[in-house]
């Protein structure tokens, strides 16, 4: 099979309906300088056109609430304040038994550490306790991170990217929301103390890290392998550094990694294993920057690569042409090329290797509904918002059909007239598909967020309840199966309820994710919509709200 190049205009058209505003706050005073800094020119090196950015900065995403009647109103607030709830136990039970530690062992009531002992899970945590209106938590938290030392490793290695997402986005969300500079300090610090990962022949970060000695390596042992989302998730947290600090340093090391990326992958270079505009290979060589394979998958491994190029476009005020370039592309491509029709007729995305159309999706696919509508609401395109809405029917279902009212980890799917994907399954599998309309193939729950995620995202852009009441559905959920003394855990098998069942199947794990990212989504839903309006802030992928408050003129 042969793929064209896609169209690097779509965005052009799909902003053709947004007007330029008289009261635009974009004036010639605000063009670009020097239009060198990464990621500002596209990739046929042009600019973002004032008058389009001008329109974009006007757009308002969230959609007009005031119509709410007051019984609405009473039941989402009263649902808010269920969830506030299951947070301050999960909170107590963190604060009694593992205070300052990355995780709580929920079951044995003892600290774990995973993060390098920085306390992942406090600073993880530290926006939902501001939004939450926990002051006195917050507080308290403030002092404890205002002691880190970035130095002490814990004995272990720094696993980069995890601390950029979990870490830096929540000191710069808490410094955002505080205005307390100790947040703001120490991100900075613990930035300048991973850097020496960006030391490496082409910049490409090491995925781990020796904080003490700056020595990088792979996560496998002597090898020099990395992949997509590794390396492309710190455009936004590094772009708000450069913001604060005025140090393009950190921006520029972060769009170095697309950089590298497209001048060292063409597409149909047999070397480089890169055949679909715009779905990038998810394996790459640090060393050469080659694609190390051909699996193109928007799941776990590249997820928040796609996630940062059109956020960190909001982020910048519209100016990263170069972001929404190969967003447009790269959605283009997914439409056509990373979606498939199953034999229960929804839209699910999947694994493409080379040519080659895997019927799998994880869990993490889910962000993409979320993402993709915000996108769609911002450049005013009704066909990719209905294809959000497509792939956020299939997500829910996964969810929707098991009894736990919690989806599983990953599953396969058999696609409408395509007979052998059915055939080629074990009969345990066939048997699920003929049950539910897909096969469990990590059939646990890990309190992830990515579906609750994009079910808010698409109750704040819409303003249609049902968004909310499936939210508040996967909540009970995970207060019938995930809940026990002293927190929240995961469970074994999303296929029984074990409220039903009498007995807990559960998976003791509590990531920092839990308190940061799922209970955030999930109070937001049901909170005032004006607290972290979508027209104000940008989350990022580890849900860390970010203003968009400041304005970027191109430069630092």
């Amino acid at each position: 099979m042969k793929f064209g190049l896609i169209s690097l205009a779509v965005l052009g058209l799909l902003c053709a309906s947004a007007q330029s505003d008289s009261s635009s706050s974009f004036k010639d005073g605000l063009l670009p300088r020097s239009p060198t800094l990464g990621g500002i020119l596209n990739r046929e090196g042009r600019a973002a056109s004032p008058e389009r950015v001008g329109a974009l900065r006007q757009r308002r995403m969230q959609y007009d609430f005031t119509e709410e009647t007051p019984e609405e109103r009473h039941i989402r607030l009263d649902r808010a304040d269920a969830i506030r709830r299951g947070f301050a136990h999960a909170w107590d039970g963190y604060k009694q038994c593992a205070y300052g530690a990355d995780e709580i062992d929920v079951i044995n009531k003892v600290p774990k550490t995973t993060r390098n002992g920085w306390g992942a899970t406090l600073v993880d945590a530290l926006d939902t306790l501001w939004i939450m209106g926990m002051e006195d938590e917050f507080w308290k938290a403030r002092d404890f991170v205002a002691k880190l030392d970035f130095r002490k490793d814990g004995g272990q290695l720094t696993k980069v990217f995890e601390t950029n997402i979990r870490y830096i986005g929540g000191l710069l969300s808490a410094y955002e929301l505080s205005n307390d500079k100790v947040f703001l300090q120490k991100a900075v610090e613990l930035t300048d103390v991973i850097m020496p990962a960006f030391n490496t022949p082409l910049g490409l970060p090491w995925q781990m890290l020796n904080v003490t000695t700056g020595v990088g390596s792979s996560e496998t042992p002597g090898k020099t392998s990395t992949n997509l989302a590794e390396i492309g998730t710190f455009q936004m947290e590094f772009y708000r550094l450069s913001q604060h600090t005025k140090n393009s340093t950190y921006h520029e090391a972060a769009q170095n990694v697309i950089t590298v990326m497209l001048n060292k992958n063409k597409v149909n270079d047999p070397s480089s294993n890169y055949s679909i505009p715009g779905m990038y290979p998810m394996d790459i060589d640090m060393v050469s920057g080659k694609f190390t394979s051909r699996a193109a998958y928007w799941g776990g491994g590249g997820d928040s690569f796609y996630e940062y190029l059109a956020k960190t476009w909001i982020l910048s005020d519209f100016m990263l042409e170069r972001n929404i370039d190969m967003w447009s592309e790269s959605i283009q491509s997914l439409k056509r090329y990373g979606v498939a029709e199953s034999t229960s007729g929804h839209l699910f995305p999947g694994f493409v290797d080379g040519t080659k159309f895997y019927p799998y999706a994880d869990t993490f696919t889910n962000f993409i509904p979320g993402t993709l509508g915000l996108i769609s609401k911002i450049v005013g395109s009704d066909s990719y918002f209905e294809l959000a809405e497509n792939l956020l029917e299939a997500g829910y279902s996964v969810f929707d059909r098991m009894p736990s009212s919690l989806g599983a980890e990953a599953i396969k799917f058999v696609r409408k007239n395509v007979p052998s994907d059915y055939l080629l399954m074990k009969s345990s599998s066939q048997s699920m598909v003929d049950q539910y309309g897909f096969s469990l193939e990590r059939p646990y729950y890990l309190l992830r967020p990515e579906l609750i995620e994009s079910l808010f995202y698409m109750y704040r852009l819409t303003g249609k309840t049902i968004y909310a009441d499936r939210v508040w559905k996967i909540w009970q959920g995970i207060q019938r199966n995930c809940r026990v003394p002293g927190g929240y855990v995961g469970t074994a098998n999303v296929a029984v309820d074990d409220s039903a069942s009498g007995t807990m199947d559960i998976i003791n794990s509590t990531e920092s994710f839990f308190f940061a990212e799922t209970f955030l989504y999930l109070y937001l839903t049901f909170a005032d919509q004006n607290v972290i309006s979508l027209d104000e802030w940008v989350f990022t992928t580890e849900a860390h709200p970010l203003s968009r408050k400041y304005v970027f003129d191109g430069t630092f």
